[in-house]
């Protein structure tokens, strides 16, 4: 009986101490954009550099995709709602869980070909951050596009309005990319020890 009771409580607590990890990269994926954003130029929208995707990405890596994606998708939805960006969160929600899903199950399946060599884990966490930069890329394109068209633009015009856009999304990958790649490593230590 003893054996189930502490089997159970093993469980529980488990389950709290991935709520609480969860909720802890929620917290600092919103505060990410909160407390750290410069307004960068845009043709469509009001974009600006900021560490939400950075701690969307190491949640994803660090939880793995389902957590992750829960982590990263409320922290950037929630920013939305608190700061004026409404009409965008239905968006945000969509695109970031899909983000995160597709990274997510991209990692498990290089991870597990790593066999526990740390090299090849940093590498395949870089492949995911960079895929993550891409795909976030070109989801702006098509929802700036689209968000054109439906506000009235033509075809050409709104995908060379949501062209132009694109630097500042790029800008932010490359920033995410570059802080994944000095980060991963000494944060992944901490998180280990941690959880």
């Amino acid at each position: 009986m003893s054996t189930n009771t502490a089997a159970g409580k093993t469980i529980h607590n488990d389950k709290v101490k991935n709520l609480v990890i969860t909720a802890f990269f929620t917290a600092i994926t919103f505060l990410g954009i909160q407390s750290f954003r410069i307004p960068l130029p845009a043709a469509v929208g009001t974009p600006f550099l900021h560490f939400g995707h950075i701690f969307v990405v190491m949640g994803l890596l660090l939880q793995g995709g389902k957590r992750g994606a829960v982590s990263g998708t409320l922290g950037l939805t929630i920013f939305d709602m608190l700061n004026g960006y409404m009409q965008d969160a239905p968006k945000t929600f969509v695109e970031t869980a899909l983000k995160c899903l597709i990274v997510g199950a991209l990692f498990v399946m290089l991870k597990k070909k790593t066999a526990g060599d740390k090299k090849k884990e940093y590498g395949a966490a870089m492949i995911c951050a960079v895929v993550y930069g891409c795909i976030n890329v070109i989801m702006e394109f098509i929802m700036g596009t689209i968000s054109m068209m439906i506000m009235g633009s033509g075809f050409a015009a709104a995908a060379v309005g949501a062209f132009t856009s694109l630097p500042a999304t790029v800008i932010n990958a490359v920033f995410m990319v570059i802080a994944i790649a000095v980060l991963y490593q000494p944060v992944k230590k901490i998180y280990v020890r941690m959880a």
